[in-house]
This record gives structure tokens, C-alpha cells and sequence, in this order.
């Protein structure tokens, strides 16, 4: 029997490294976004390819929710969260009291 706590460590680390290997395929072309694409802190452009772009103010990135794999991402980080929760609220019961 597989202890769940190592599926807690386990899990999210193992996602996140096929993250590693599959997002570079859709990072930003180095152009600037449109400014007519953002809706306050949200950029939408399904015109655009890119999955992430640069923020608009700021360092770093933001999804572009014009973009269908944009809310498989959002997602799977719902999924890294939410199972490791549930994992554990499954073997409380087994536990001795």
C-alpha cells in the first residue's frame, strides 16, 4: 500500500515538471500585447497564440484568457490544490484514534 502522503509530495512536484516541459511551447513571441486586448487585469485576445504574455505593468506574465488552454491551466492548478486536500480528508478515516 502507497502511503498518500508521499502522493501529496509526489503529485504536485510530477506536475509541475511536465509543466516545465510543455509551457515553454506556448510562451509569448517577445511582442508587446495590445492595449485594446486587456480588460483591466485580464488579457483577451484569442487572436493572440500565446498562452502566456508579458503583464502590463509589472514583472512577469499573465494568461491569456482568449486562448482555450488557458482554463485547462487554471485547472490543473485547481487540481494540484484541490487533490492533495482531498487525498488526505480520505485517510483521515484510517487513521487510529
Amino acid at each position: 500500500m502507497v502511503v498518500p502522503s508521499i502522493w501529496i509530495i509526489l503529485g504536485p512536484i510530477l506536475l509541475l515538471a511536465g509543466l516545465a516541459v510543455i509551457l515553454p511551447l506556448f510562451m509569448p513571441t517577445g511582442r508587446r500585447p495590445p492595449d485594446e486586448a486587456w480588460r483591466r487585469i485580464f488579457y483577451s485576445n484569442p487572436d493572440d497564440p500565446a498562452l502566456l504574455v508579458p503583464k502590463r505593468f509589472g514583472i512577469g506574465y499573465t494568461l491569456n484568457f482568449g486562448n482555450p488552454w488557458c482554463w485547462a491551466v487554471i485547472v490543473l492548478l485547481i487540481v494540484i490544490v484541490a487533490l492533495p486536500l482531498i487525498m488526505t480528508a480520505m485517510s483521515l478515516h484510517h487513521l487510529p484514534r
